[in-house]
Formats: structure tokens, C-alpha cells, sequence
């Protein structure tokens, strides 16, 4: 559902291709930021800077830039902490511009809820019902 066309307003094809392209890209990203924090680069014990794989992070990131979702709700939909999801889009919001994407914001305000969520979902794929 998160990743539907009329959520991250690229289709699913597209979006897949950015996240092939860009997972190297991500990880230089995490690198500078875990040496910037501890002074040193990851031992190979602790690879795993983020409780969320690539493809969750970038979606993340490109719904909270639309302004498809809250961040609160986002956090409970992809089961991690506010403020995880907080550091993932900071990320996000970089790497998208990194590749010039291009992020129009869906009007209205985000959604806070699932049944919002859903609302928005079927009004975004059905404009025609809008009076």
C-alpha cells in the first residue's frame, strides 16, 4: 500500500530502479555519518546502520517529502522508533536531491491515521469521484 503510485507519485517500476541505483549511494551516506558520530569507521561487527532495509528507508523517505504521511504514523506502519524514522528521512531527503528527484507534495494534510491513509489512497487513484 505504502509504496502505490499515487503515494510516492513515481511508478513502482521507477521506484524500484532508484532504489537499485542509489542502495550504494546510501551506504557511503551511513558510513560518513557513523564516522562523523564515533570517530572511526564500522568495525565489520556492527555492518547494520539502520533497523530498516534500503527499499523501506527510501520509501520512508519520499512519502514523509510528499507529505503523504505523518512521521508518527509512518514510524507504526514500518514498526520502528519516531526518531529512527526522523534520522532515515534526514538521510533520505539527501540522497533524493543526490539524484535530482523531484518531489511534488500531495496537497491537504498528511495522514495521521490508517484509515486516512486509506481515504487519501483511494481519492489519489479515483479523482474522478472528488465533487
Amino acid at each position: 500500500m505504502l509504496s502505490d503510485p499515487a503515494l510516492t507519485g513515481m511508478p513502482r517500476s521507477h521506484f524500484e530502479r532508484l532504489v537499485a541505483v542509489s542502495e550504494p549511494y546510501w551506504d557511503a551516506l551511513a558510513e560518513a555519518a557513523f564516522q562523523r558520530r564515533f570517530h572511526r569507521p564500522r568495525s565489520y561487527l556492527h555492518r547494520q546502520t539502520s533497523s530498516l532495509d534500503h527499499y523501506h528507508r527510501l520509501l520512508a523517505a519520499l512519502l514523509r517529502r510528499r507529505r503523504a504521511i505523518t512521521s508518527t504514523l509512518l514510524a507504526q506502519l514500518l514498526s520502528v522508533t519516531r526518531t529512527n524514522s526522523s534520522n532515515q528521512f534526514q538521510d533520505g531527503h539527501r540522497l533524493l536531491g543526490l539524484h535530482r528527484i523531484a518531489v511534488t507534495p500531495l496537497p491537504g494534510s498528511p495522514a495521521r491515521t490508517l484509515e486516512q491513509l486509506r481515504v487519501r489512497l483511494s481519492e489519489e487513484n479515483h479523482p474522478e469521484d472528488q465533487p
